[in-house]
């Protein structure tokens, strides 16, 4: 036990050593505008960070509900943004970025745009900037339940989510027993959560469910929003590696771009950080990547996913217990060293290549890259812009509410367009497992979710079967990435005092 513990220590130390310390891997990427078939100016001015917030559609946090705080500032306009000329072969789709503020450097930043192998039986719904009193908030986005096709016709491309309810505020969660030992060593543990039933809300217990290799299982949550709270039922998603291309945000100085810039995303963010370096901030309703040790940002809200884990249900970390749960001491390692970074007992990492071209990190886990043609990607990004705009004014319209307005029953929108188009420029058919939660919060009862009253103790469920994804063998293609980027230079962690 004692020399499972170094070793993984050693490597926990030895992963940290890559994550905050001067880049010196990364170097200016070419100006190539050949790349962007629109770009009609120099591709300087665009800086990828090293770190930043992760894009919800990519993957998102299951915090409790709470209104994002105000920003003064009113976000930029939406860029043009261009997906890549590479991507990885499967079903993945071009959803659209957008403006996050950065509180460190007082200012929006680009999150880009995402190759995206969309959650089975999922639509991506946006999030947007919402105005009020010449301020403005982030309104978080949410992978909605797909709306289903006509019975009896030839199936058409799914395009809309289905129809979204909106919930009175759910009450903050009760303190509940440790979950009893696992049933058997390749299960996991479900938290319990607030469901509406019978007119009032409910407390559904927690209960185990059959581990699944390759799939996370994001446990039933709510996303805050101005009219009232959307409830998300559990679902499973793809691991980290299969979900597609997350790339780096940037900075655009738009005094350099000029004002008929085309963005392409060029570098990628490694899954290894993804996996080591994951950060929560619950009220910002994102993940960040990269490195936010120290009292300075644990202050401003930053949290490691592994700290964070210890009080609330975490789906990538929980998946990665469940990886390794041979081994019970894997989580408090990864936690102690958090902590003694934290508190400055063990020194903070030195070096990393955090962010890298897009080819590397796909050849890297064993898949294939395939080349998109420019027409495709000029469809890619048109269908985007105009899915992402649809679903954002239905939103807009549908979550506007009067002064005074507090939500006591549930209200049911219409279906929202999705901002993921179902199509896509280079498709390879892949399997997916059934979510065995894809029902209202309405029917806690509803076959495949779990089968005691809402009101009883902890039992066993397990998902419905499905094929799990299956792995790929790649030989990587020629070529090289879209390159209009370059990395940002890094900034140092504050000191303790916060200077």
């Amino acid at each position: 036990m004692l020399v499972n513990l170094i070793k993984i220590a050693a490597f926990v130390l030895a992963v940290g050593v890559l994550v905050c310390g001067e880049e010196q891997g990364l170097s200016q990427a070419p100006q190539d505008t050949s790349q962007n078939p629109n770009a009609a100016a120099p591709q300087g001015g665009v800086q990828a960070a090293e770190r930043g917030p992760v894009h919800e559609a990519f993957a998102a946090p299951t915090a409790e509900p709470k209104p994002s705080p105000f920003v003064n500032k009113k976000p930029p306009a939406n860029i043009d943004e261009m997906p890549p000329e590479e991507k990885p072969a499967g079903d993945a789709v071009w959803i659209s970025g957008y403006w996050h503020w950065d509180d460190e450097g007082n200012d929006y930043l680009w999150v880009s745009g995402c190759w995206r192998v969309k959650p089975p039986g999922k639509e991506w719904v946006p999030g947007y900037w919402r105005e009020s009193d010449d301020r403005w908030q982030w309104v978080a986005g949410f992978w909605a339940n797909a709306q289903p096709s006509g019975q009896g016709q030839q199936a058409e491309p799914v395009t809309a989510a289905s129809a979204v309810t909106y919930y009175p505020e759910p009450p903050a969660p009760p303190a509940v027993a440790a979950p009893p030992p696992a049933p058997s060593p390749d299960m996991m543990y479900v938290p319990g959560a607030w469901v509406w039933y019978d007119g009032r809300y409910a407390w559904r217990a927690g209960y185990w469910i059959d581990g699944r290799p390759g799939y996370v299982w994001v446990a039933s949550h709510y996303r805050w929003t101005p009219y009232g709270y959307v409830y998300i039922a559990g679902y499973w998603d793809l691991a980290i590696p299969n979900r597609g291309v997350l790339y780096a945000p940037v900075v655009i100085n738009y005094g350099l771009v000029g004002p008929r810039f085309v963005y392409t995303p060029a570098y990628a963010v490694a899954d290894s950080i993804l996996l080591t370096a994951l950060f929560i901030r619950p009220a910002y309703c994102h993940y960040y990547f990269g490195c936010y040790y120290g009292p300075a940002y644990v202050g401003l809200g930053y949290e490691s996913c592994f700290v964070y884990s210890r009080r609330h249900y975490e789906p990538i970390v929980a998946y990665q217990v469940w990886t390794y749960r041979r081994d019970p001491t894997w989580l408090n390692v990864q936690i102690n060293v958090t902590i003694a970074r934290n508190a400055g007992r063990a020194p903070l990492p030195e070096r990393v290549t955090i962010i890298q071209p897009a080819r590397e990190v796909i050849v890297a886990r064993g898949q294939t890259v395939v080349t998109v043609p420019a027409a495709a990607r000029v469809r890619a990004m048109e269908s985007a812009r105009v899915a992402h705009a649809a679903a954002v004014e239905h939103r807009v319209q549908a979550e506007r509410v009067a002064p005074g307005h507090t939500l006591t029953q549930p209200r049911q929108a219409s279906a929202v367009r999705s901002a993921a188009p179902a199509s896509h420029p280079v498709s390879t058919p892949v399997s997916h497992p059934v979510s065995p939660a894809a029902n209202a919060p309405h029917a806690p009862n509803a076959p495949g979710a779990y089968k005691p009253s809402p009101f009883g103790s902890a039992n066993k469920s397990s998902p419905a079967t499905g094929p799990a994804r299956p792995g790929t063998q790649s030989r990587p293609l020629p070529g090289r990435p879209p390159a209009n980027t370059k990395p940002m230079p890094r900034r140092d962690p504050p000191h303790k005092d916060g200077h």
